[in-house]
């Protein structure tokens, strides 16, 4: 029983299932699908797993791209999926899998794919250095923002405005105006690359996680930081804010760990662990029942 007042009570303390492919591949890329009654798994080898979330066995295999998935992010309005591979592609599907558009979209692998609020807009992040702007329906690339000193490895547009951050491996996180195509501001809080990053649900908090092992979490209103979280021994390779509460924060590590969770009550943080073991670089929570996968 998970009760609102109580957000200890609101994540997944027991282990329950491993699902593993007849061909045993690296799993770059974990999603629930809409209903969150199935999970679609991205890998190594481009293909597509669709996975019953209740009985555990596989539904259907589709070899989506010829190379390594990288990054995918569903619309907001749940009828889309943007996913991103190694040849820098970008690729469109409808919720039952078809694909519909392909966008040769960088020249290095995509590592990042975001929807704007509005679904009209999106944004990719690349290797080339580049974060670029596209008009969905168009399928065109509106702007190319360049900043960063090197690739750049994770891109998140904010809930509610025309603001994007992104990070790369020059450990620098930077937000941008999206509809000036400009740079916003420079975050020098890492001492690493900064692996990933998201905004939370308010729009006011964006956590980033970084190879530095360390878990930072910044307003957005003030431009200051609010915590640095030391506990990961290896590199942070996600971070996901909960559904319900924005006050927890599900981040993995790259070596087998278990995940933490973090709760922020009155500007305190504290961590808790839970959750299975993972290599994954991809964490996400299940949109019905509210339990984590990666």
């Amino acid at each position: 029983v998970a009760y609102p007042h109580v957000p200890a009570t609101s994540f997944a303390t027991k282990f329950v299932h491993v699902s593993t492919n007849k061909i045993r591949t690296p799993v770059r890329v974990v999603t629930f699908m809409p209903d969150g009654r199935r999970l679609l798994s991205c890998s190594q080898n481009g293909e597509f797993t669709l996975w019953n979330g209740m009985s555990f066995n596989f539904e259907t295999i589709l070899q989506a791209h010829d190379c390594a998935i990288q990054a995918a992010c569903w619309s907001k309005n749940e009828n889309w999926l943007l996913t991103g591979d190694d040849t820098g592609r970008i690729k469109y599907w409808q919720t039952n899998l078809n694909n519909l558009k392909s966008v040769n979209a960088h020249a290095e692998p995509v590592r990042g794919v975001s929807f704007a609020p509005t679904d009209l807009k999106f944004c990719s992040c690349s290797d080339d250095t580049t974060v670029r702007v596209f008009d969905f329906a168009r399928a065109a690339p509106v702007h190319t923002l360049s900043g960063h000193g090197g690739d750049v490895k994770c891109v998140d547009w904010h809930p509610h405005k025309g603001l994007l951050a992104s990070g790369g491996k020059d450990s620098l996180t930077i937000l941008w105006d999206a509809r000036e195509g400009k740079k916003a501001v420079d975050i020098h809080a890492h001492k690493n690359q900064v692996t990933c990053l998201k905004w939370n649900a308010n729009g006011n908090w964006l956590a980033t996680g970084c190879k530095d092992q360390t878990i930072k979490v910044f307003d957005i209103r003030t431009m200051k930081e609010l915590e640095n979280f030391r506990g990961h021994t290896r590199d942070v390779t996600a971070v996901v804010w909960h559904p319900q509460h924005e006050t927890l924060l599900t981040c993995p590590r790259r070596v087998s760990t278990s995940q933490a969770l973090v709760s922020f009550m009155r500007h305190s943080f504290t961590w808790r662990s839970s959750a299975p073991e993972t290599m994954s670089g991809s964490d996400g929570w299940n949109p019905a029942q509210l339990t984590p996968l990666s």
